[in-house]
């Protein structure tokens, strides 16, 4: 990996703990302390379908570092127009993407309440409730979790972009709420991604256990606190770059 300081630009993916309306995230720290610019391409409630068209969207620049947080797996993300006017119709279930009022987002990054990705997590609300309760299964959300990371990073590699991804939770399970306890997940996946462009010890520590595990507060259950975005990047992210 390139030595920092030749970087111009730091581009970001992932969720509400990458992107947050109201306070400092490890994104806006690294770009302080970086000294370059940040383009923060994540949205409160996004999961792999999501993050996955967004990397495929932007365009790149051989100065772009470019880092992603991976949020849990277990996330369903519907892209939302006239053809499902009932799903237009749920958007009080969306995430409050400017932190203002639910809204989908389109594909050039627009916040509205009449198409776009419809993006909250991975706590059922509204039509969605449906799709948890007769479809969703943890092996086929993790085996997608797990096949977007080796398929981006195949891609970032080959277009030649310097990267380092990190997750909320341990890649070997990315699981947030909906553990059904069923662990027949396709290994071949798992061991195919190159953990050389994650942060240490991916597999068994993600980022909200890492913070909780060292007493930083949280403004509420799931989102730490500036410090501990901070303390993140100084013993993981930074750590990483270097390597």
């Amino acid at each position: 990996m390139m030595h920092v300081p030749t970087y111009q630009s730091l581009v970001v993916f992932g969720c509400s703990l990458t992107k947050d309306n109201f306070i400092d995230t490890w994104a806006d720290l690294l770009s302080n302390k970086l000294g370059i610019p940040l383009f923060n391409h994540a949205e409160r409630g996004a999961g792999y379908d999501y993050i996955v068209q967004k990397i495929l969207s932007v365009q790149f620049t051989k100065n772009d570092l470019v880092v992603i947080m991976w949020p849990s797996a277990d996330r369903y993300d519907v892209y939302v127009n006239s053809a499902t006017p009932h799903l237009q119709d749920d958007v009080n279930h969306a995430s409050w993407l400017d932190g203002k009022m639910p809204q989908f987002v389109d594909y050039q990054g627009n916040y509205n309440q009449q198409h776009g990705w419809y993006i909250n997590g991975a706590v059922p609300r509204g039509y969605k409730h449906h799709y948890y309760k007769y479809f969703y299964n943890q092996t086929t959300h993790m085996n997608k979790a797990w096949s977007t990371i080796v398929l981006v990073q195949n891609y970032l590699d080959n277009i030649g972009i310097d990267y380092l991804m990190c997750s909320s939770y341990p890649l070997k399970k990315l699981i947030q709420y909906h553990d059904d306890g069923v662990t027949d997940f396709n290994h071949d996946l798992y061991d195919k991604i190159n953990f050389a462009k994650f942060v240490r010890d991916s597999d068994i520590n993600g980022f909200i256990g890492l913070v909780k595990q060292q007493g930083f507060d949280f403004f509420n259950p799931q989102y730490p606190a500036t410090d501990g975005h901070r303390w993140y990047i100084e013993n993981y992210i930074q750590p990483g770059l270097l390597e």
